[in-house]
């Protein structure tokens, strides 16, 4: 099956940075305070808007140096507020409010500035706009306009990542014209329309690129459906929400997120992190930290992320472990302990066993070495079988997943 190249290049980013930021972060309730919590005077927050360019400027370079190589900024979201100049189709956008500009242009030219691609999301189910309900058909000439403006007005763009259409699952939404348009002005922009929670990894005709698994962990991803193959990406945000929460004190842990980025490459897919910057764009503490400890794992391992595009680079998974596995040239350990006195390692100087059997290819390995140190793994080869001895992290060290590049006898 033909798969188109910038299906292949988005699949070797591998890893992106989604950022859900608007007039929400004011309240710091989370992205759907408006409609869950019903606040009022919602509109302080247009009144008060007046962020911080530098720290817009500052997401970027936060991803570049952690091993991102996308953002998805929420251009729109639910709330109806427009983080860009609407050119007189909406006021309720930044134009309009005290900063008087234009996010969007800000965030751009930044990611082109430092080499990451911008996607764009794009809330299609909105509280703000009556047309939504009133006129329905006029609400989406309305938002073609938008894209249009988006599509045009700012260079190349990565993608543009859709969210809301399960919100009227019955209704036409024209998507074939608003695609085709987006393909004629960004023909190389991935195009995303997240089809949510209940169903994960499901395409039902539409002519999108990606396959969505909103806080999703799949076991295994039909990649080729409807004749097309897709391109596919898990999504996870730090804690219970994807704005700004600020008692929201339930983070995840980097393991988590270290283990997450390898799942997701397992099963082929890319794994796009979420943060919820506060009002002036700052980035929180715990979030800042969890991105930079992604980033250090990046640093050491970020090659076996980027070079395994999956429609080229198969997966073979462990017999006796399924969360080993090898993708490509290169083999993923979890579980691994630390190599010390066994008083206070717990034995952890014990090699992993680990087997694959009959699914191999059929190719002789030269030799197996870990990124983190540059050391030899042991194994033995068969026809039939491929037996890996996994030694322990030094003490001192735990990257939580222990990545080895494989080198094959040409």
């Amino acid at each position: 099956m033909m798969v188109e190249d910038k299906i292949l290049n988005f699949e070797k980013m591998g890893l992106g940075l989604f950022i859900h930021w608007g007039l929400y972060a004011h309240f710091a309730e989370g992205e759907w305070a408006q409609n869950i919590l019903e606040v009022p005077n919602y509109s302080q927050a247009f009144t008060h808007f007046n962020p911080d360019p530098k720290k817009i400027r500052q997401w970027v370079t936060l991803a570049k140096q952690n091993g991102f190589k996308y953002i998805v900024l929420t251009a729109k979201h639910h709330d109806g507020f427009c983080l860009f100049d609407t050119k007189g189709i909406s006021e309720f956008d930044s134009m309009h409010t005290p900063f008087k500009a234009d996010v969007i242009k800000i965030f751009v030219d930044e990611c082109h500035q430092q080499g990451i691609a911008p996607f764009l999301y794009f809330a299609t189910y909105d509280w703000h706009n009556p047309k939504y309900t009133a006129d329905f058909p006029g609400y989406l000439a309305e938002l073609r306009q938008l894209i249009r403006l988006l599509a045009t007005n700012y260079g190349e763009i990565g993608g543009f990542w859709f969210d809301g259409n399960w919100d009227k699952p019955n209704a036409d939404w024209q998507t074939d014209q608003l695609y085709s348009e987006i393909r004629q002005l960004q023909p190389q922009a991935m195009i995303t329309n997240n089809t949510g929670l209940e169903q994960q990894g499901v395409n039902q005709g539409e002519a999108v690129d990606v396959l969505t698994f909103e806080r999703g962990n799949p076991q295994n991803i039909k990649h080729e459906q409807h004749g097309r193959y897709f391109a596919a990406e898990t999504s996870m945000t730090l804690n219970r929400h994807w704005g700004n929460a600020e008692n929201d004190l339930d983070y995840v842990a980097a393991r988590q997120l270290i283990e997450q980025i390898c799942q997701s490459r397992k099963v082929g897919a890319n794994l796009l992190i979420n943060i919820g910057p506060q009002f002036d764009g700052s980035i929180d503490l715990p979030s800042q930290a969890l991105l930079e400890l992604v980033g250090k794992w990046m640093r050491v391992n970020g090659t076996a992320i980027t070079a395994t595009a999956n429609e080229t680079h198969p997966t073979y998974i462990a017999e006796n472990n399924d969360k080993n596995f090898i993708k490509g040239d290169y083999l993923f350990v979890t579980g691994l302990q630390n190599i010390g006195n066994h008083n206070v390692v717990l034995g952890g100087e014990q090699a992993q066993e680990i087997i694959f059997q009959g699914q191999m290819p059929q190719r002789k390995i030269k030799r197996i070495v870990w990124l983190d140190n540059g050391q030899s793994v042991d194994f033995q080869q068969s026809s039939d079988e491929l037996k890996i001895l996994a030694d322990s992290f030094r003490y001192g060290t735990h990257l939580v997943v222990r990545v080895a590049q494989i080198t094959f006898v040409d």
